[in-house]
């Protein structure tokens, strides 16, 4: 009538309903038809594999000791459909399902009595032959695929589904393509994702006004002779505490100067800069720009302007290519946070049941 895994141990009947585990003096199965209930009977320090012996049972996985149920259980089945993929959950207990897309590591599959990590490869996830052979070749021992294979099936992400004995149908859409090894990347959003940002909002002003804008010490690759060089002379300064957010992700302060020097041949448009700039018409009233985490979120950054230095006069020099040009310096301070990414932690979790299962 009905077979389950409980603790590594396969327990069978053709005429119970129920399945009972208890300590006791000696190891036995007993199945009473009046309360349609198998009863399996343990002794101190048995575990799956001393009972398998014992009763004839079928042991799976690793070694584990006995535990009661404490009182009857169903032979019930749980169902976890993956964007229309129908896994049965063979355990009795809760069982955590993890799939991830990585791009460092080879497919693999990690199997225990509590859980189950797939692993794929970003050559596997789309591949038909491999998705087959995954789930329809009964490699997956706690989960067993029900139902017709869903045509065109592709994996996503499934970071952590804690499976008890409720049936859920959860679809994902996520492709994001993970790294094993890169365990430094684990932020939401990063401050050189700031930096490059805001580098390209600059850029797009500077370009109405036919200013080049390119990093410090590029000036050979300039096509224009009035430009302004940038740089990050420095990491972003932290501030000495975090903030927590409502979500309870760690949201860490930055602060980033950066700074400008800018250098223009033609004197009228050195001075209309200056104007511009002072009277907030030109890149002193870019105060705010927003950046895309790595889910699709928007996040914003402020912006402090400085004071042009006092540079600004009749400074008539040569630059690196030999042009003579008026020059001037300014500098800006960004403001914005940089995110740690709690949902990252699964990697850690797939990292170290990786590495315990390379020292089995």
């Amino acid at each position: 009538m009905g077979d389950i895994i409980y603790k590594g141990l396969e327990i069978k009947s053709d005429s119970c309903r129920y399945f009972n585990v208890k300590e006791g003096e000696f190891s036995g199965l007993v199945e009473d038809k009046t309360t349609s209930t198998l009863t399996i009977t343990y002794t101190k320090g048995d575990t799956n594999r001393s009972l398998s012996k014992s009763l004839g049972l079928r042991s799976i996985g690793k070694e584990i000791e006995m535990e009661p149920t404490y009182k009857p259980r169903k032979f019930e089945k749980t169902v976890i459909t993956l964007n229309g993929l129908e896994l049965e959950k063979q355990t009795s207990d809760i069982h955590i399902i993890q799939i991830i897309i990585v791009s460092d590591s080879e497919s693999r599959v990690i199997q225990d009595y509590d859980k189950t990590f797939i692993v794929v490869s970003s050559e596997d996830y789309c591949n038909q032959d491999f998705i087959k052979f995954l789930f329809f070749s009964d490699k997956l021992v706690y989960l067993k695929p029900i139902g017709k294979r869903p045509d065109c099936y592709k994996l996503r992400n499934f970071p952590k589904i804690t499976i008890s004995n409720k049936s859920i149908n959860i679809n994902s859409e996520s492709e994001t393509i993970y790294s094993l090894r890169r365990r430094y990347d684990d932020y939401v959003i990063r401050a050189i994702d700031y930096q490059d940002q805001f580098i390209l909002e600059i850029r797009k002003i500077l370009e109405e006004y036919g200013i080049e804008l390119v990093r410090q010490n590029r000036e050979a690759t300039l096509t224009k002779t009035s430009h302004i060089s940038y740089q990050f002379s420095q990491t972003p300064i932290r501030y000495n505490h975090a903030w927590y957010s409502g979500d309870n992700e760690k949201v860490l302060p930055h602060r980033l100067p950066v700074d400008f020097i800018f250098r223009c041949t033609d004197t009228v448009m050195f001075f209309d800069f200056k104007n511009k700039y002072n009277n907030v018409n030109l890149l002193t009233n870019f105060t705010e720009f927003k950046t895309t985490d790595k889910y699709g979120q928007r996040w914003s950054a402020s912006i402090k302007w400085g004071a042009i230095t006092e540079e600004f006069n009749h400074l008539y020099q040569s630059d690196d290519n030999s042009n003579f040009s008026n020059q001037c310096s300014f500098r800006c301070e960004l403001s914005f946070y940089e995110v740690m990414d709690d949902r990252y932690q699964f990697i850690n979790e797939i990292i170290t049941s990786l590495e315990e299962d390379d020292n089995i």
